[in-house]
Order: structure tokens, then sequence, then C-alpha cells
């Protein structure tokens, strides 16, 4: 890519990354959410790693505690992960005790996710790490700023859709 390339020893500077063919504005807006986006996940990785969880279980648990029983193909679909991931993740879960996996009685191809009773505990401990994560960064933006970025957010994740279905790459929903 031109011009993002740092020399040995220098760091990436991301203000020198440039898109040709894109407006100063949209090259501006991508870079600072690509930021916030990498600050956030750094901040979750960081802060769920010291409550001896990862993110991506934060929000397998979340989808747990409202479909339990739930089968590891549709887990997959929800987390829109493969579920090769999810399995790989499930079997960190289980031995950690937060999950049980069982057959289907009706259908022994599926296999179905429940969340143990540690599990239940392990869940409502990370809503409240989150909630106090959000709190703390978003939630310490002033209330009309936040409209705004909730506004923001959902018209870019209409247009990432769009932009998806255009490709092919998802159905129209």
């Amino acid at each position: 890519m031109p011009e993002c390339v740092p020399s040995h020893g220098e760091s990436p500077d991301p203000s020198r990354f440039v898109l040709e063919g894109v407006d100063d504005l949209s090259s501006q807006v991508f870079l600072a959410f690509i930021g916030a986006l990498r600050l956030h996940k750094q901040l979750m990785r960081r802060t769920l790693t010291g409550q001896g969880t990862h993110p991506g279980q934060v929000f397998c648990l979340h989808v747990l505690a409202g479909h339990d029983g739930i089968s590891q193909r549709d887990l997959a679909d929800a987390l829109h992960l493969s579920p090769p991931t999810v399995s790989k993740m499930l079997q960190a879960m289980q031995k950690a005790g937060a999950v049980e996996r069982r057959p289907d009685a009706a259908d022994q191809r599926l296999t179905r996710v429940f969340l143990t009773a540690a599990g239940r505990d392990l869940e409502g401990q990370m809503r409240g790490v989150v909630a106090e994560l959000v709190n703390e960064t978003i939630g310490s933006l002033p209330e009309h700023d936040r409209r705004e970025l909730a506004r923001l957010l959902g018209e870019l994740g209409a247009s990432l859709s769009q932009a998806l279905v255009r490709r092919g790459q998802v159905s129209a929903s």
C-alpha cells in the first residue's frame, strides 16, 4: 500500500495511509473508525483476559443465556462465526465448566449447547464487566453525541449491510 509502510524501526503512521479515489474526509472517517475499533478490541481483550475469559466467549454466553439449548450450528450463525471456530470456543468453555453440549434427542446429527450453573454465573459477571466498560467509554460522551453516534452507526450498518447484499454475500432481510 502506498505511503503507509514505515521504515525499519519507525512506527507506522496511520495518517499517511492513502486510499486512491477516496475523498479526504471519507478517509479520515475510515481511519478514525478503524482506530476506535482497534482500541475497543484491545480494551475488551485486556479487560476480559483479566477476568479469565475471551471477548468471543462473552457474546457466546449472552446468546446462550437467551437461547439455552440452541443448536451448535444456529449458535455459529448467531455469532457470525464458522462452525469450527465455535466448536473450538465451546471446547474451551466446556473444559472451564461454563457450557455443556448434548446430542439433540430428536436428531442425533445436531448438538445442542446449554449453560451450566457456572456458565450462568459467568454470563452475569461478564454482563456487569461489559456494562462497566460501556459506561466508562461510550457513557462518558455527552448525551447528544451518543444520540448522533447511534444514528450515524445505524446508517453505517445499513450501508454495510447493503454492500454485502450487492456483493451477494448475504441475503436481503
